[in-house]
């Protein structure tokens, strides 16, 4: 099993990445983290260039990342909340998933097949924030967009308070989850 992690936060051992360490150590297989902070990915820059062929015209490391989605069993989208959404750096990331809606919609490319997976989204969040519904469906698009179905979402929306290592409930939903994952992947 393959599981790939999309973070969108800015720190590596905040309180989203604390739920996917957490998911990490039950999750069989192999994990590969993509921080979308540090992977020098641009954003969509609507130049249509996909709208006519094969691929993107930005050369850099999505290349990478639309080879990984069609080999990956699981995706996990992590981030924190700003301003009630995933983080900006994450939906600039996601832009390039356009990519896949060309394909299948605008050039109906027949050969263009994307693979199957499983997802989680992992939130966390602090300050005022009460529900992630917002940034729920926002992730439900990109999961859309990869040929993903997600499986459950896990969240820490108290951290100014109860920082996720101490977050209990959310600690467990991530175990749950991973675990959720595994037996889906033995079912296939």
């Amino acid at each position: 099993m393959k599981t790939l992690i999309i973070s969108g936060s800015p720190r590596k051992n905040g309180d989203s990445m604390t739920l996917v360490n957490e998911m990490v150590k039950y999750l069989d297989g192999e994990v590969q983290v993509i921080h979308t902070y540090d992977n020098n990915i641009s954003p969509c820059v609507d130049c249509r260039y996909c709208w006519h062929n094969k691929g993107c015209s930005i050369k850099d490391g999505m290349q990478e990342v639309y080879q990984l989605l069609n080999e990956v069993d699981n995706v996990i989208i992590a981030s924190p909340l700003y301003f009630s959404e995933l983080t900006g750096q994450l939906l600039s990331f996601a832009s390039r998933l356009q990519l896949f809606f060309v394909s299948r919609s605008i050039r109906k490319d027949s050969e263009f097949i994307q693979k199957k997976k499983n997802g989680v989204l992992i939130i966390s969040a602090g300050g005022d924030t009460r529900n992630y519904e917002r940034s729920s469906r926002t992730a439900n698009i990109i999961f859309r967009q990869m040929n993903t179905t997600s499986i459950g979402s896990v969240s820490t929306i108290h951290t100014n308070t109860i920082p996720a290592k101490d977050d209990i409930d959310a600690l467990v939903k991530a175990r749950e989850l991973a675990l959720k994952l595994n037996e889906l992947h033995n079912l296939s």
